[in-house]
């Protein structure tokens, strides 16, 4: 998990995200050009799941579970895609 999580941290930082510090098995991840909601729900759509809190001051906020190496890199080339298409 500590490996994946790095992995996962290096790659959402690459794309534009900030992230809180974790020692978790979860990321908790924003990016400053798409909401959070919009971003929930566009992963969603393509079968991956996210958790997504409404709460005001996390909504911009995923919590992102840390799964396997090839779970990650699917999230990622998957947020790499929505970027492309809602950016």
């Amino acid at each position: 998990i500590i490996e994946n999580r790095a992995f996962a941290a290096a790659a959402l930082k690459e794309l534009g995200f900030e992230m809180t510090d974790s020692r978790a098995n979860f990321l908790f991840a924003k990016h400053p050009t798409i909401s959070g909601l919009t971003l929930y729900n566009e992963l969603r759509a393509r079968g991956i799941l996210v958790r997504h809190f409404e709460k005001p001051r996390i909504s911009e906020y995923n919590r992102i579970t840390v799964g396997s190496r090839e779970q990650m890199e699917t999230l990622i080339q998957t947020i790499r895609t929505i970027l492309e298409e809602k950016i």
